[in-house]
């Protein structure tokens, strides 16, 4: 039996509600205006980031962190600073891969090789959901 949208109850007993459906241009045009604000107020952010400390003080709430990726190299890429400054600050940082990324040349062992020596190097670990390149299905009943 399918369940449809009107028919399924939240955790709370309540109806969901649905979600504002939002077009890829919008969300650019959206995107866009974010990056802009940031980059715009850089220099006055740059002043006031503390520098990293040598020794990393007792974290008082240690954080579990997961960045995900669709292919290894990309969570490293879009976020590395990130990704080392939360490691350094003691939290468990988790790269969480969406697939082997083999692609063209590059076979699968090789980008996951990579991955493993970039989690070192980030103090991260790394985490494969093992899909294959080019092979999700996105449609409506997954």
């Amino acid at each position: 039996m399918n369940a449809n949208v009107s028919d399924t109850k939240t955790l709370n007993g309540t109806e969901p509600t649905p979600l504002n459906a939002i077009s890829r241009r919008g969300m650019l045009c959206q995107t866009g205006l974010l990056a802009w604000n940031l980059f715009a107020g850089l220099p006055l952010a740059a002043a006031e980031i503390a520098p990293l400390p040598e020794q990393p003080e007792q974290v008082k709430k240690r954080l579990k962190v997961v960045v995900a990726g669709g292919h290894p190299g990309d969570p490293e890429y879009g976020c590395g600073g990130t990704i080392a400054r939360f490691a350094d600050l003691g939290h468990d940082v988790i790269l969480r891969y969406l697939n082997e990324g083999d692609w063209g040349d590059t076979p699968a062992t090789t980008r996951l090789a990579e991955a493993k020596k970039a989690c070192e190097i980030l103090k991260a670990r790394p985490a494969y959901a093992g899909q294959r390149n080019g092979h999700a299905i996105v449609d409506e009943p997954h």
